[in-house]
């Protein structure tokens, strides 16, 4: 019905007061009408709405330019009628045609991104019935030439569609597609049936259990697919790579990692697979590495679609992602967080499950050194900045709640995990999460939920641990020194900010002098621990308290470690030979860049241990380490920049590697080579590469790293354009090509060029698709032309609150390291300290993303 903005307005009062002042409601109601769900209306909402489902229907043109429009139908029950509905829909009154209630027209008000309903018609108890049609906004709706797929998480199903935006109000979802003939489509339920239409089709799919609707999903376009049935469970791959080598190289990994992780998690958790069918998409573009919609995961083209020759870590990393994924069907989607604030319990347990199904899949695979260098170097980036906070962090409105991701989530949360089985013991531990899913299946929980269960499976105190290590934020500084008892050392927690429980953790310390190793476990169980029966005869000597692979912490050298370090390492030893195991050696290597980072180790010695370790190192995963912190100190800190000497030693160092390595690594180093050296000969060789005149017979270059040779030689090399029309002309996959042509205006030689690509970056929807963003902020700020690209920085941090509005989860902190990561100029930290003073009201999870991506910078500038 046609409504004046009066009786909107006097709707909307009448509304407000009645919400304010029922029983039990205060001035925190005002929250309802605000932007975003406030935890207040989530409240508010959970208690009153029951029984919701969803008949959702759009039509979809095939041009992207022309709107989406759809139609829902939103059935509930109300505890209580009188006092109306909210219904969520960000894209405002515009988008809004027609509402009706229980087939009746109604008054309602559109303010602040809700619908509000003036129902008095609305039953109590009964099923009630909203129907709205609608125009969808694109900005969740990822739109290309010939596809899309939505991505609503975390509070962006109400972008597209009018709805109840929060965790803990699960529905069914029935839904209808229009699309284009020539295109398919997948979602979250079975297809039922297809009806056609001149130059149109119509697709039905079917409902499934109760989810979230952050979980809602669904893709369309012209898809080619592929099956594969075990067991009688069958799961279909949408996809759109052209190359068919890379596609049979790995399809039947990708399904049969997928039927592996199903039947493992159906074992361990005693629960069958929760819905009713199981597909997957393979994206373009895609901002995530994967997203676990149910029947419906969404996956990154470049994580699961492997080059030939891919290394070991890669391949492990995909079945890691793939198990990750399939976790998430038990963990986050048969039972989800009550509120977003519990959004890390589901990250960690489909992480900690993934490691352990990776670990059956991959028995040869050192799985302890894996789970190492997959979390604490990432955990310990957050944990050391001033940007750094709790596991479980505070979320007053659902606006907000992607910026509560980040590695503390992904990559801290696991390995307090591990140290939470290791406390309760892994049967123990099992016997929880099967309580912990069968009590909340197809509901919600909260960690306190879950907390509640594990004491009850342990004799420790599990809340009073949690306390610790889950509420706390920071890590242990641990420092170590001699007794005045002879063969004594007193191992001290140092750090003031954090908790005395906070430090209880077992480490395995190793003694390495020249003569011996010696090994023993510790509880760390309060501030100040005394080992005894260590050899304290020689003067040079090195004592790793983490040095097993236990033990989480920044732990200090001390100047004997120091002396050791000297002698031993920076004089080209293999450090293979000096540390032999594995884990031990990368125990050794995250503790020589904390010490940097710390200014507890000389640059130049720090540099020296990078050459000798990249010399000796023969272990892949232990090379990706190396090489990555090769990079930040190279473009992060002066002395790699200001010395001629130390490009050049490097340079000859991985074209060395390039040529030697086995053909699994080679890439690697060409990768980091690519990014890192500053010889002019080297970029000749750069053209030489891409061109074919030097034939290095093990490096076999993947597609993606010959577009970066292209563009990194033009960058370097603007008169050898040539070899951009060269690239053009070579790429057939239509996604790879549109990827090119998207970063062509970042690499340009010309200033102006540069500059009039980041004024577009400006736009919204100039900053899809975001990985390709990501990719051209690295040629906008790169090495060749540093002094155009630190004036974008101050105009990126300026951007940083709209990009939270716009963009997905991750977006902020990689927008974020992606303009910081080339510089170690003290302009960089006097721009984000200006910024911070400038904007007080910045959201703190904001704030703490600027100082997590500029703490290298900070730590450069001695601050």
């Amino acid at each position: 019905m046609t409504h004046s903005s009066k009786l909107t307005y006097i709707s909307l009062i009448i509304m407000a007061l009645s919400i304010t002042f029922m029983p039990g409601c205060n001035r925190s109601t005002r929250s309802f009408f605000q932007e975003g769900v406030s935890a207040e209306l989530a409240r508010y909402r959970f208690k009153q709405i029951y029984d919701v489902s969803y008949q959702l229907h759009f039509t979809i043109p095939e041009k992207k330019s022309e709107p989406i429009t759809g139609n829902t139908i939103i059935n509930f029950k109300p505890l209580k009628a009188r006092h109306g509905v909210i219904l969520d829909f960000t894209p405002g009154e515009k988008f809004v045609h027609k509402i009706s209630v229980n087939n009746d027209s109604t008054f309602y008000s559109i303010m602040n991104g809700h619908i509000y309903i003036d129902a008095n018609e609305l039953i109590p108890r009964q099923n009630n019935t909203i129907e709205i049609s609608f125009t969808a906004s694109d900005q969740s709706l990822n739109r290309s030439d010939d596809f899309l797929y939505s991505l609503f998480v975390p509070d962006r199903a109400s972008t597209a569609f009018p709805c109840f935006d929060q965790p803990d109000i699960k529905a069914e979802f029935i839904l209808s597609l229009d699309i284009p003939e020539t295109w398919s489509a997948l979602s979250n339920g079975k297809q039922e049936k297809q009806q056609t239409r001149e130059n149109t089709k119509t697709l039905y799919f079917a409902g499934d259990k109760p989810i979230s609707t952050y979980l809602f999903a669904f893709a369309a376009g012209r898809f080619d697919t592929l099956s594969q049935t075990r067991n009688g469970r069958t799961i279909d791959m949408y996809h759109r790579e052209t190359d068919k080598q890379k596609l049979n190289n790995n399809a039947q990994s990708i399904f049969q990692q997928h039927f592996d992780a199903l039947e493992w998690l159906e074992e361990y958790t005693g629960i069958a697979y929760p819905y009713n069918k199981f597909d997957i998409a393979v994206l373009p573009g895609f901002q995530y590495s994967g997203m676990e919609h149910p029947g419906a995961i969404w996956y990154r083209d470049t994580r699961v679609l492997l080059p030939d020759n891919a290394p070991l870590s890669s391949i492990i990393s995909k079945a890691n992602l793939i198990a990750h994924e399939t976790a998430h069907m038990w963990f986050g989607n048969l039972v989800t967080m009550k509120w977003f604030d519990d959004v890390w319990l589901k990250e960690v347990f489909a992480g900690f499950m993934a490691d352990k199904i990776v670990a059956e899949q991959f028995p040869d695979h050192n799985h302890d050194l894996q789970f190492i260098l997959s979390h604490y170097p990432k955990a310990m980036a957050i944990d050391r900045s001033q940007g750094t906070h709790p596991i479980k962090q505070e979320l007053s409105n659902m606006k907000l709640a992607g910026t509560l991701y980040g590695a503390i989530i992904y990559n801290k949360a696991p390995i307090v995990f591990q140290q939470l089985e290791e406390i309760m013991e892994p049967p123990n531990f099992r016997a929880a999460v099967q309580e912990y899913l069968r009590t909340f299946s197809h509901g919600n929980a909260d960690w306190n939920d879950l907390v509640t269960i594990f004491d009850k499976h342990s004799d420790s105190d599990i809340s009073r641990w949690s306390n610790a290590w889950v509420y706390g934020k920071g890590m242990p500084n641990i420092v170590h020194s001699a007794d005045e008892k002879p063969n004594t050392i007193i191992l001290q927690q140092t750090n003031s900010n954090i908790s005395d429980d906070f430090t209880v953790q077992l480490l395995g310390l190793l003694n390495k002098t020249e003569e011996s190793d010696q090994q023993q476990n510790i509880w760390f169980n309060k501030n100040s621990v005394h080992v005894n029966n260590i050899n304290l005869k020689s003067n040079e000597q090195l004592i790793l308290p983490n040095g097993t692979g236990m033990g989480y912490g920044y732990f200090a050298f001390s100047p004997s470690d120091k002396d050791f370090i000297k002698k031993h390492v920076t004089k080209n030893n293999s450090l293979t030979l000096l540390f032999p195991d594995k884990t031990t050696r990368a125990q050794f290597y995250i503790n020589m860049f904390e010490n940097f980072l710390n200014a507890n180790i000389d640059e130049r010695i720090f540099a020296g241990f990078l050459f000798s370790a990249l010399e000796s190192e023969d272990h892949q995963p232990l090379i990706n380490y190396l090489l990555s912190i090769s990079g930040t100190w190279a473009l992060r800190f002066p002395a790699y920049e200001q010395s001629p000497d130390l490009q050049q030693q490097l340079d000859d160092l991985l074209w060395k590697k390039i040529t030697e390595a086995p053909t699994e690594i080679a890439e690697t180093y060409l990768e980091s080579w690519m990014t890192l050296t500053r010889q002019p000969a080297s970029y000749e060789k750069m053209v030489n590469l891409y061109e074919g005149t030097i034939n290095i017979p093990n490096l076999s270059i993947s597609d993606d790293n010959l577009t970066q040779l292209a563009l990194e030689a033009v960058v370097r090399f603007p008169e050898r354009s040539n070899l951009i029309d060269q690239e053009l002309k070579r790429i057939d996959n239509p996604d790879r090509l549109r990827r090119l042509k998207f970063l062509i205006p970042a690499a340009s030689s010309d200033p102006l060029e540069r500059d009039k690509f980041f004024e577009q970056l400006k736009r919204a929807e100039n900053r899809r698709p975001e990985p390709w963003v990501l990719d051209a902020l690295y040629y906008l700020h790169h090495p060749a032309h540093p002094q155009q690209g630190i004036k974008y920085v101050e105009e990126s941090l300026n951007l940083l609150e709209e990009i939270q509005k716009t963009g997905d989860i991750f977006f902020p902190l990689n927008w974020l390291a992606a303009t910081f990561q080339q510089y170690h100029d003290v302009e960089i930290v006097a721009m984000t300290e200006k910024y911070l003073q400038n904007y007080p009201q910045l959201p703190e999870n904001l704030k703490r993303k600027v100082l997590q991506a500029a703490d290298i910078n900070f730590r450069t500038a001695g601050k």
